[in-house]
């Protein structure tokens, strides 16, 4: 199997080296991904600049790095890598930080990586890690996970990600539908998590910026959280794996003749 990942807070990430341990037991993994962090740029592609590529070294591993989105990285991996063939399957992440919610969904640069992939027709999964607050803050401000919120991650994530893509191996027809499974991490599993099939929750944003001055930054306002049953934030802060189908051509899809 032909794997292409990439990710959206670039070669940085110390969630990185995770999933390309898992990938390399599953296929042969190319590897292009942003040299910077490309959060929220969701699937957007650099069109009044001109990219650049390095060859570097990640993990061990010879690997792509592109100055631009995720959605460039993939875009450019399809069509300048692989020349007269497709991947089999596009994988981005894993995400620092849940992408749960058709709010998040739409600004996502993990996502946007797959739904770029979807367009060329290869399929993609989305990892997504939930953190809670005071982990996430630590990245914002040190650009570093603690090392023993790393160390119990680690051992958790190669648990989940066994039995997910244990579950997709065993799917029929996994690898021939184009669609992106957006799939979000629980920051702490439960003893007896579950892989829930889950649908983008009515989770809201409000405001992006803060004033500071004449200028703005980021700094989003909590968001809304949708609690229903089944929706895919419930799920992970319920301690489970969400797995969500996003199928970008049923948006299209003619209405039937009655």
């Amino acid at each position: 199997m032909e794997i292409l990942l990439t990710n959206d807070d670039s070669h940085r990430s110390p969630l990185f080296e995770f999933i390309i341990e898992k990938l390399d037991a599953l296929g042969r993994l190319t590897i292009v991904v942003p040299k910077e962090e490309q959060s929220w740029t969701g699937k957007s592609i650099t069109r009044f600049r001109h990219l650049y590529v390095d060859e570097i070294k990640l993990f061990g591993r010879n690997a792509f790095c592109l100055d631009g989105t995720p959605a460039d990285c993939i875009n450019w991996g399809i069509y300048h890598l692989y020349e007269d063939r497709r991947p089999d399957l596009v994988v981005s992440g894993i995400n620092i930080g849940v992408n749960t919610g058709i709010g998040f969904a739409l600004s996502s640069g993990t996502i946007g990586a797959c739904l770029e992939a979807n367009i060329a027709s290869v399929p993609g999964v989305a990892l997504s890690q939930d953190f809670d607050l005071v982990c996430f803050r630590h990245w914002l401000e040190k650009r570093a996970l603690p090392q023993s919120v790393l160390g119990r991650l680690r051992e958790q994530t190669e648990t989940l990600l066994d039995r997910i893509f244990g579950r997709f191996r065993e799917g029929e027809g996994f690898l021939s539908r184009p669609v992106t499974w957006n799939i979000n991490l629980p920051f702490v599993a439960r003893p007896d998590w579950r892989m829930v099939d889950a649908f983008l929750g009515h989770t809201w944003y409000a405001s992006c910026f803060r004033r500071a001055g004449d200028r703005f930054y980021h700094d989003l306002d909590p968001p809304r959280q949708d609690d229903r049953l089944g929706a895919d934030g419930a799920v992970v802060r319920s301690g489970h794996v969400s797995i969500t189908e996003i199928d970008i051509r049923a948006l299209g899809r003619h209405p039937e003749p009655e």
